[in-house]
């Protein structure tokens, strides 16, 4: 009785280590399978971060969203932005009328007139096309070596910050290891844009133009503020649509300088 009660005991420890097996591997896999699915893509860093103040009422301003096109066309390391601003949907071109750009928004030139409050290098103002380069310089948007002059000089980086997709959200680590003062009064913003769009103009300056344009922003938003030392991780929805993308600027609350900027993974 004995051994068979040995034997029995001997063949449960047995069952046992092989269903603790069974379970150690389908967690295993199942770890592997989160992984596999949690961590989709990462974004790239920035060196540089270029905005153009822009309007389809605007005449002079198609040549510098062409130049623009170009710049980030050729550069993956280039943040490229269109904000469409407001100001121009109102005037009247003579019998061609005015035109409302679609993708204009007040606080598209409140950004603008926010920048020419600062003492940016180069030709301050509101107009268009404008260029700011890095929150620091500004410059006609069409004047192709002031941009690139001003292009040579890159983010500094200080703070770091990264994008990765995890499912469908967007995780965003800013990491500011030097405690650096001028970072710890700064915003982590989130850009949304268009990436490619064509819009037929009817009325204004540019009647019986068809214009295309890219990375037009649609929204910027605050999602955090950079630590104080550190890191710290923010979560975004992510847009569905594959003609949206998405970069995230850190900078201050009045828009001047970016410190560090990077593009969410396409």
């Amino acid at each position: 009785m004995k051994i068979d009660t040995l034997k029995s005991s001997t063949a449960k420890i047995s069952n046992l280590g092989e269903h603790m097996g069974a379970l150690h591997f389908r967690a295993a896999v199942s770890a592997a399978l989160f992984f596999v699915a949690g961590s989709i893509s990462s974004g790239a860093k920035a060196d540089s971060v270029l905005e153009l103040f822009t309007s389809h009422g605007c005449y002079s301003c198609p040549p510098a969203e062409a130049l623009f096109n170009e710049l980030a066309s050729n550069d993956e390391s280039l943040i490229a932005l269109e904000f469409h601003v407001d100001y121009w949907n109102t005037l009247v071109y003579g019998k061609a009328g005015s035109w409302v750009d679609p993708f204009s928004d007040p606080a598209y030139s409140k950004r603008q007139r926010s920048y020419d409050s600062k003492r940016l290098e180069g030709r301050r103002g509101v107009y268009t096309p404008q260029a700011i380069i890095n929150g620091r310089t500004a410059a006609v948007g069409s004047d192709r070596s002031r941009i690139n002059a001003a292009l040579r000089e890159k983010l500094p980086n200080d703070v770091s910050v990264s994008i990765e997709q995890v499912d469908n959200l967007w995780r965003v680590k800013v990491n500011n290891p030097n405690t650096n003062k001028e970072a710890s009064d700064a915003s982590v913003w989130l850009v949304r844009f268009t990436k490619s769009v064509t819009t037929e103009i009817t009325s204004g300056e540019n009647k019986g133009l068809t214009l295309e344009n890219h990375n037009v922003v649609t929204s910027m938003e605050p999602i955090g503020a950079v630590p104080k030392s550190d890191s710290v991780i923010f979560s975004a929805a992510i847009d569905p649509d594959p003609n949206e993308g998405c970069a995230v600027l850190i900078q201050d609350n009045f828009h001047s300088p970016i410190l560090a900027a990077a593009k969410c993974p396409s």
